[in-house]
Order: C-alpha cells, then structure tokens, then sequence
C-alpha cells in the first residue's frame, strides 16, 4: 500500500509527449487522478483519449509552462476541481541540435525559457498549494546529460544541469512543509525528440557501445522510479537526482566490448 496513489491529485506537464504520458500513465495506473498539460491542444487531447484511467479521473489542460500566470492558474484550477494537488511531474521540455559556437541568443533564451524558466514556475506554482497542505511530491525531468557533456546540444545540457541544482535547493528549502523534490534523469530514450538521433545508424550504434544493457531506454523504463517517488514509500527521499541510463553512468563513458 506505500505504492498506492490513490486519492492522490497529480500535474503532468509535457503529457503530450512520450515521456509526459508515460509518467502519467504510471501514477494513474497506482491510482491518482490525473491532470494532463500541455501546450498542443491536438496532442494533449489524444493523449487524453490514450489515457488508460477512468475518465472522470482525467483532465486534460493547455499550458505554456513560461508563462508563469498560466502555470498558476493551471495550478490552482486543479485544486479548484480535485480539491488538492499532491504531486507534480514537470516533463515539459524542448531541445536544440546545434553546434554551440553557432547558437543565437534568441534560441539560447528559448531553450532556457522552457526548460528551466518553466521548471521553476512550475515547481513555485505546485509548492503554494502544497505548502498550505504540508505534504507533497516534485518530480522534475531532468537527463543524463546533467553529468556528462554531449556535443551539439549546449543550451539543454545547461538547462539540464540546472534542473539538478535547483531539485537539491528546492527540496532543502521545501522539506520543512512535507515537500519532496527529485529528478529523474533519463539516458538515451528512443522517443519523437530523439527519433532523428536513432534513425542515423552510426550514431545510434555509436552510444549504444556506451550502455551496459546494450539497449535505448524506453518511456515505459520510467514508470516504476515515477510511482515510487511520488508515493510514501520514498517519503524520506528528497534532493536526489536519479539516472535511467541502463548504467552508462556506472561504465564511465568507456565503450563496452
């Protein structure tokens, strides 16, 4: 029962994604009802119509997550409608491949809007309702690339790093009101934002030689550590960043076989 989620209340940004909606789908499967969000309508709504759960356990809610109004309301509607909000799962996220040297202030300003920007809005706007309850649960998306450097994406590896500093700084200040705050980190996830990476079979193979399992993750690989942080049974977890990688990290980098 430390697993069970039910009666629970949960935001999932980025729930049109593969990522977002995986996570959700987890908590709902453990029993929370379900607050789907995202800026693409269309998507968010099939994700919706995708959702496994009870209907009545499930809304669905555009949000640009750098807007900080928006992120606010989004917050408090939910407690208007569910009468509570007990854990946040802030997936939203944008990438860019670029070589650093040729990224514009524009797009540099972009990538961190949403990334990091929309992390914390999302994260200050959950812990006003959770404050008032005492207890909840921030779960913030972070990557693999929070430790090591990949070239061509510098905007999101710092956005990324960040997300690992501000859950260390969050879950210290918030713990005082039963707030626990983490990330996951995935690593090499196959999914629509990655597709481009994994269609090109010399890269793929390239970081595949990296992973001991010797396989790409998959969003469903982030269901059980999404359920376990969100439930009391990691009740004295907090500040920790927690890597999906297939053990990249414990190999070092070296490439195996």
């Amino acid at each position: 029962m430390q697993f069970s989620l039910e009666d629970r209340v949960a935001v999932v940004t980025g729930a049109s994604g593969d990522i977002g909606f995986a996570m959700a789908e987890a908590l709902a499967g453990a029993g929370a009802s379900i607050v789907l969000a995202s800026r693409d309508i269309k998507r968010l709504e099939n994700a919706r119509q995708r959702m496994s759960a009870d209907a009545a356990r499930v809304w669905a809610r555009t949000v640009d997550v750098t807007d900080a109004v928006q992120v606010q309301s989004l917050m408090q509607e939910t407690v208007g409608r569910f009468g509570r909000l007990d854990i946040l799962v802030h997936a939203a996220g944008t990438q860019l491949r670029k070589p650093a040297i040729q990224v514009t202030p524009e797009e540099w300003n972009r990538v961190l809007a949403v990334n990091l920007s929309g992390t914390f809005y999302c994260c200050q706007a959950a812990a006003r309702c959770m404050i008032q309850q005492r207890s909840g649960r921030i779960i913030m998306v972070s990557s693999l690339t929070a430790e090591i450097g990949i070239p061509n994406i510098a905007p999101y590896v710092a956005s990324k790093g960040a997300i690992r500093s501000l859950t260390k700084a969050l879950a210290v200040e918030w713990a005082p009101y039963g707030i626990a705050v983490n990330s996951i980190g995935p690593g090499r996830f196959r999914t629509s934002m990655t597709e481009d990476v994994f269609s090109n079979e010399s890269v793929r193979e390239s970081f595949l030689k990296l992973i001991p399992m010797a396989r790409a993750g998959l969003p469903s690989d982030l269901a059980g550590i999404t359920v376990l942080l969100a439930s009391d049974a990691s009740g004295y977890i907090t500040g920790q960043s927690i890597y999906v990688d297939g053990g990249w990290l414990a190999a070092g980098g070296s490439p195996l076989g």
